[in-house]
């Protein structure tokens, strides 16, 4: 009988046991390196700000394109490297909290050319959300804040 147990317990897949941080860490790496090379910083940053713009225009103010270009490149001088960083960062946060066979997962779909084009989307799609997002959380602001101002002095909120 024990030996029927040891050989059920030495049939069983074990990867996560056998599996590393460091073997982990590599390959959400990989991951980062696929991503970033398929991913427009540039147009990620101008989704920053993007809704700066609006407002201005929203307030009757026109901009030349020279402010324009300047802001986008202030922007750009201040957001690009640390962003980049940030993502590269990711690495040690992917590998404590998958496994190697999701982060494997994850690289190997960036590396097919729906997943480069995907990648290549993100930006776009964060820049179609973003308007929606700015308006239900400014929209939310007013009720929220004395809530939240209540509870960090010890009151109790009123809705």
């Amino acid at each position: 009988m024990k030996s029927l147990l040891l050989a059920v317990a030495l049939a069983l897949p074990l990867p996560a046991l056998a599996e590393t941080r460091e073997d982990r860490v590599a390959a959400a790496a990989e991951y980062v390196d696929l991503a970033l090379q398929g991913f427009d910083m540039a147009a990620m940053i101008e989704t920053m700000y993007q809704p700066i713009l609006s407002q201005v225009a929203a307030g009757g103010q026109t901009l030349s394109e020279e402010q324009v270009a300047k802001i986008r490149q202030l922007y750009l001088d201040t957001f690009t490297e640390p962003l980049t960083k940030l993502m590269r960062d990711q690495a040690g946060i992917m590998a404590d909290m998958m496994t190697l066979a999701e982060i494997t997962a994850l690289r190997d779909f960036y590396a097919t050319p729906e997943g480069k084009s995907v990648m290549a989307k993100l930006p776009q799609l964060t820049a179609a959300q973003q308007p929606g997002i700015v308006q239900l959380i400014n929209g939310n602001m007013e009720t929220l804040m004395p809530q939240v101002l209540a509870i960090i002095n010890g009151e109790t909120p009123t809705p």
